[in-house]
């Protein structure tokens, strides 16, 4: 790419009226938990909690989370594992990692600005894979396959994506694995929107489970609605791959704090109560935004995800989203990001359902379209 891209979407929400706004549209995380409603899941725990030792933890996280997050994928063992904090210390490691100067890398976009932004820092050649609206942002694979002709060394996909909330079908996977085998190129999957709603059979997770040279991220902050604890973390079957990026996690903070530890491990045995409850939540806003969205039809075109919680509507009023955003802010303290924060034109905002402030920001917006 032939100028250094920004970090748009965090220069967005840094902005003053952002960060004083009253209500978000576009918060990614789920429904945050509190400490205390998460040690209420089992009964005793918290006493636990408060013995725990500050002394240095086991490296790369206790053998018991880490046993919990390799459960989660087929064929991984603890060698398997990375745990890291968050997924932006997951995506420097992996490209730290993994990247040499020059080398070509495919994104899908509209992305998540750091998958740019990271490996046009080690220098690599950065090459947009690009969903486009009029495909109901469906990645074309027949483009893939042309993008990744040219000595790839990796490719990397959002599933759901962020922030259309398209999500692949098996089939679709398949034909996507087909295409990398062929070249043994490296398939990064960033993963952190899966799992809502929760027992969904829309879609595949877990690459890492249908591709042996597939890396997958995931954490608690997004589904688990448990952003504050800074906990991800990258897995893989190849464990090559492994060895590299705990190489170079060696060089860094490669510790979890006990504490997190501790409440990472109780939030993976009650995974499935986090999942439901805020997967109701997922429901019950998605249900809001087909009664919004069609009332107002003549303003917007809005597909809900295929799984996930965002998705990227677009406005049919006069001027860009860009200029509706400042108007949403001054006038009704509302946020969302507009579609110029993931480089995606001026016509589409992402929209998140997954928080309970949801139905009043909805409020404001109706408002908003009728002064």
């Amino acid at each position: 790419m032939s100028s250094t891209p920004r970090q748009l979407l965090q220069e967005f929400f840094e902005t003053p009226l952002a960060k004083s706004a009253r209500y978000n549209l576009s918060a990614s995380a789920g429904e945050p938990m509190t400490r205390d409603q998460l040690l209420a899941l089992e009964e005793g725990i918290a006493a636990g909690m408060l013995e725990t030792s500050l002394d240095y933890p086991r490296r790369h996280g206790s053998a018991a989370l880490v046993d919990a997050i390799a459960g989660h994928y087929q064929g991984v063992n603890d060698d398997g594992v990375a745990v890291t904090s968050g997924l932006d210390d997951a995506l420097g490691l992996l490209f730290l990692a993994l990247v040499k100067p020059g080398e070509r890398v495919v994104v899908l976009t509209p992305s998540y600005p750091p998958h740019l932004l990271l490996p046009h820092s080690r220098g690599a050649h950065v090459v947009p894979w690009e969903a486009r609206p009029e495909n109901d942002w469906v990645p074309d694979l027949d483009e893939l396959r042309e993008l990744v002709k040219p000595k790839t060394r990796l490719v990397l996909v959002t599933f759901p994506q962020n922030p259309t909330g398209f999500m692949p079908s098996q089939s679709y996977v398949d034909t996507l694995v087909e295409i990398l085998r062929e070249r043994e190129t490296l398939l990064i999957s960033d993963e952190i929107y899966s799992g809502l709603p929760h027992e969904s059979s829309k879609g595949v997770n877990n690459l890492s489970d249908h591709y042996e040279h597939a890396v997958t991220m995931h954490g608690l902050s997004k589904t688990y609605g448990l952003p504050g604890l800074r906990v991800g973390w990258i897995v893989s079957r190849d464990l090559g791959v492994m060895r590299r990026i705990r190489k170079e996690c060696e060089l860094f903070n490669c510790y979890v704090a006990p504490p997190v530890d501790f409440l990472a491990r109780l939030a993976l045995r009650h995974e499935a109560t986090i999942l439901n409850r805020n997967s109701q939540l997922v429901r019950d806003n998605l249900e809001l935004a087909t009664k919004f969205f069609a009332r107002h039809d003549n303003l917007f075109r809005w597909r809900a995800p295929m799984a996930g919680v965002l998705s990227f509507p677009r406005w049919l009023g006069l001027g860009g989203t860009r200029v509706l955003s400042q108007q949403l802010l001054e006038r009704e303290s509302l946020a969302f990001a507009p579609s110029y924060c993931f480089g995606a034109g001026d016509d589409h905002f992402r929209l998140s359902v997954s928080r309970r402030s949801f139905a009043d920001g909805l409020e404001r917006l109706e408002h908003f379209l009728a002064t």
